[in-house]
């Protein structure tokens, strides 16, 4: 892992990509039943009718509303061996209620070949599943082993706003137990794409016509931050100009743990994702490993905070060229 620190910014601008509002109903008149957020019909609306829900096999998977203007989500609702195939909204609660998960969210599946990949349909962001947040929502997770991956093909719109940012956070800062500069509370963020990575074989020239993936070794699946038992993603690819979504006006905190020797979980994590994703106005606080590391890819950065971090606030890895 490379460890130059980073003293000096470098801000480069990017278009802004449009946000689609999905295919999932956040508010039917249901009621939420068993512990596994299955949802039977009951004919009126609901507290759980603020939680984000979406359906599976002709049943509706939805949060539970916990009394307290909050929304819960077990490994049910999604999880490792569970991930999300669908687009799903996130919305924010009314009077600050929180998202809480109690698991760990994966948005898309990941591949380990060209074969996989080519069969599922997967070849570029927006291929997958999307996960939208709406302005002003917070996500809190229950423990470091509990965090989000933005698989390959799959896309994050979380398009904060300066009065209404999203947060990523622990139940611990939910619930006040945890101090400013506390880190390993929850897991942090891993987004993973098709941009380029030194790691793999390529001919011809970065960023010319006619750069490709070396037909002799055409496979690109590296193992992404984090990737151990059941939490296993690859990135990788030579889509340079790939999207995984929009990140704008996000915050993170109290994220990290060390997953193998080597192997930390950052604040995010950025493997392989393209020039055409939207990161603006992120802010991240303390985090057991680095603020934000790019393994490869082309992705650019536009205004950064980064406070109270154990190792790099910005860690640069396998050529990335943002």
């Amino acid at each position: 892992m490379n460890r130059t620190k980073l003293v000096t910014l470098v801000f480069s601008g990017v278009l802004l990509a449009a946000c689609d509002s999905g295919d999932i109903n956040i508010s039917p008149s249901t009621n939420v039943t068993d512990s596994n957020n299955v949802v039977n019909n009951g004919g009126g609306t609901t507290a759980s009718d603020n939680c984000a829900s979406y359906v599976r096999d002709g049943q509706t998977i939805q949060g539970a509303a916990d009394g307290n203007g909050n929304c819960t989500y077990g490994s049910a609702f999604v999880g490792p061996k569970n991930n999300l195939t669908v687009d799903l909204i996130i919305p924010a609660l009314p009077d600050g209620g929180v998202h809480i998960f109690t698991s760990s969210l994966f948005v898309g599946e990941t591949y380990r070949s060209n074969a996989d990949l080519q069969a599922a349909g997967i070849a570029q962001g927006g291929d997958g599943p999307t996960l939208t947040i709406e302005a002003g929502a917070t996500l809190a997770f229950q423990t470091n082993k509990d965090f989000v991956i933005i698989n390959r093909g799959s896309r994050i719109l979380a398009n904060g706003t300066a009065d209404a940012p999203i947060t990523f956070t622990s139940v611990s800062d939910i619930n006040g137990t945890v101090g400013p500069e506390d880190v390993q509370q929850c897991g942090g963020i891993v987004i993973n794409g098709f941009g380029v990575s030194n790691k793999c074989a390529y001919i011809g020239n970065r960023g010319e016509a006619g750069f490709m993936l070396d037909p002799a070794n055409p496979e690109c699946h590296i193992e992404a931050e984090g990737s151990a038992g059941d939490d296993e993603s690859q990135y990788g690819g030579d889509n340079d100009a790939d999207d995984s979504g929009i990140m704008r006006y996000v915050i993170v905190k109290h994220t990290g743990a060390e997953v193998a020797n080597g192997d930390e979980l950052n604040g995010i994590s950025f493997g392989g994702v393209g020039s055409s994703t939207v990161i603006e106005n992120l802010q991240v606080y303390s985090t057991f490993d680095d603020g934000i590391e790019m393994f490869g890819g082309s992705v650019s950065f536009t205004n950064l905070v980064a406070l109270y971090v154990r190792d790099d606030s910005i860690d640069i890895d396998e050529g990335w060229n943002g």
